[in-house]
């Protein structure tokens, strides 16, 4: 009972910390403003593990490599304490491919709460500050989508084909970041 609570509060902080990782990438390669509440949540949560790996690692013109090698890096430590905890092998080969599946299933799931988020702004406050800052971030998702659908009855189904979407390939990549079919491959 408490080694299954520890595992559940493990995975909601890495979880947690990961999509930090990946939406302070994301709003990098999007050269968003950096003084944004959501982006300085995304900047203080990761600090502490962006900065040191930028000592190592140097941005690029679009990326932030500090952010996308700590994002691997975490997803790598989880994908082991993972195997270790479920009692699947480790492997050389094994970890690695978790580690991609995993970051994988958090970009899945930035999108997925993206959407969520961008849909009850969108119904309850659409001039607030921080509808901007997730219409920034979700409209080349939504964007692409919302252009080719027709509108019923004025209302956007993007995030209704974007959630069943993610939903579906959450499907598949949750059993592979977890080690579970990547075990009988490797």
């Amino acid at each position: 009972m408490l080694a299954s609570f520890i595992a559940f509060i493990f995975n909601m902080v890495t979880t947690f910390v990961g999509c930090l990782l990946i939406l302070r990438t994301y709003i990098f390669y999007q050269r968003l403003s950096i003084f944004d509440p959501v982006a300085r949540l995304a900047w203080f949560g990761t600090n502490w593990l962006v900065i040191p790996v930028s000592r190592l690692v140097r941005p690029g013109r679009r990326w932030e490599w500090a952010s996308v090698v700590s994002a691997f890096v975490m997803a790598a430590v989880v994908a082991v304490v993972t195997r270790q905890v479920t009692g699947l092998p480790l492997s050389w080969l094994g970890v690695p491919v978790c580690a991609v599946f995993l970051l994988l299933r958090w970009v899945l799931e930035l999108v997925l709460w993206g959407t969520i988020i961008y849909v009850l702004l969108s119904w309850l406050q659409p001039s607030s500050p921080a509808y901007g800052m997730v219409w920034r971030l979700m409209n080349p998702i939504l964007g692409p989508i919302s252009e080719r659908m027709p509108r019923l009855g004025g209302f956007d189904l993007s995030p209704i084909v974007i959630f069943l979407i993610v939903n579906a390939l959450l499907y598949w990549v949750t059993p592979l970041s977890q080690g579970y079919f990547v075990s009988a491959w490797f």
